[in-house]
């Protein structure tokens, strides 16, 4: 009996102290900010139909404030699945990507697998990648 109850608590305090099996932190590793101002608004989607514009649709999203040419944002309790990242340099910190009157953005921008739009934003397929890979860092190149 008692062999049994030591058994018991021991099974239960393992598995309290474990993480969650399937969900991990993921950081998003940023570089090429030009100016240490504003803030970076960073978008992790799990849904081509919302990726990379619609903001509300977003699995998870951070405003973070940049503080150099390169931040990290970490999003905890990730589950394991296919993900694209889409992040914006908001320097004059209107909560909004400004645009040139023809729609060319006039903030830095860039997505996950530094994935580019021909005549508009990046496809989810050219964003998307597994989580967690190798790395649970993903990096993201600003452009301007």
């Amino acid at each position: 009996m008692k062999r049994t109850a030591l058994l018991i608590i021991i099974l239960s305090l393992s598995l309290q102290s474990s993480p969650a099996q399937g969900k991990q932190s993921m950081t998003i590793s940023i570089n090429g900010l030009r100016e240490a101002k504003g803030q970076v608004m960073v978008f992790v989607y799990n849904n081509a139909d919302d990726f990379p514009t619609k903001r509300d649709k977003a699995f998870r999203a951070k405003k973070v404030p940049v503080t150099g040419a390169a931040i990290e944002v970490t999003f905890d309790d990730v589950p394991d699945g296919t993900y694209g990242v889409a992040v914006y340099h908001d320097e004059n910190m209107n909560d909004k990507m400004d645009r040139s009157w023809y729609g060319m953005p006039k903030e830095g921008y860039g997505a996950s697998n530094d994935a580019k739009g021909s005549f508009g934003p990046p496809s989810f397929d050219d964003a998307k990648f597994t989580f967690p890979a190798a790395t649970k860092s993903i990096p993201i190149i600003i452009h301007y």
